[in-house]
């Protein structure tokens, strides 16, 4: 269970801002997933109090509490296959608006717009691209032009520039753009949410099993209270 916290609190934790270029509900899964195993993980104490003590009632209650989650799970698991064949389309979308408004940020300074700018920064930086379908977002720009010049891009499309603007015409420039990267990082990454979730939605079916096995046990027996 805490595997999968784990796992979504990492992606969460390195692609926080690629994860958040969409807006979208799908994107807001691995924060679910990770309150969702953080649940799992406190109820497996109750489970194991339940099972020293053979109460029957924390055991319903355990088993009751862990179906819950396991729905949840399954409609997370739901929503991601279904966004995820929408990834693409949602990241142009995206990153058409994201980077308009980093280029208004760039030449007004507008603090409405500096969210957007730096996260535009941090996608161009982490995915080694530049705008959406590549430098042309900017130099076909014409009020980036105005102010830039055709040959200028921001400092993140660069690998050794850190801060300011840089050349087309530098070797270091990367002229990819970030559409394509942006939904493969998106697709991979749903791709292995759903991985995850899919076996410990099987492990919490054992233990839903288990959970119902020992509640009969201790009914045919005679259970102890608290």
């Amino acid at each position: 269970v805490s595997t999968q916290s784990t796992g979504s609190s990492g992606i969460n934790a390195e692609y926080g801002d690629i994860l958040s270029i969409t807006e979208s509900t799908f994107t807001s899964i691995p924060t679910v997933l990770i309150i969702l195993g953080l649940m799992v993980f406190i109820l497996g104490f109750l489970g194991c109090f339940g099972s020293f003590r053979e109460n029957r009632a924390l055991l319903i209650l355990y088993t009751i509490l862990l179906v819950v989650v396991l729905m949840g799970e399954a409609v997370a698991l739901i929503i991601s296959l279904i966004y995820q064949n929408s990834i693409k389309d949602r990241v142009f979308d995206a990153l058409k608006v994201k980077t308009g408004e980093f280029i208004q940020y760039d030449l007004t300074k507008k603090e409405m717009y500096k969210d957007s700018a730096e996260v535009v920064d941090q996608i161009q930086e982490t995915l080694a691209c530049c705008g959406v379908h590549g430098i042309e977002t900017y130099t076909d720009n014409s009020r980036w032009n105005a102010t830039h010049g055709g040959t200028t891009v921001p400092a993140s499309c660069c690998d050794d520039v850190s801060s300011g603007y840089c050349s087309t015409k530098n070797n270091t420039v990367n002229s990819e753009g970030c559409n394509e990267k942006v939904a493969n990082t998106l697709s991979d990454n749903a791709g292995l949410v759903i991985g995850i979730s899919f076996g410990f939605i099987l492990i919490q079916i054992m233990g839903v099993c288990l959970g119902c096995v020992l509640c009969q046990r201790i009914a045919r027996d005679g259970y102890k209270e608290v």
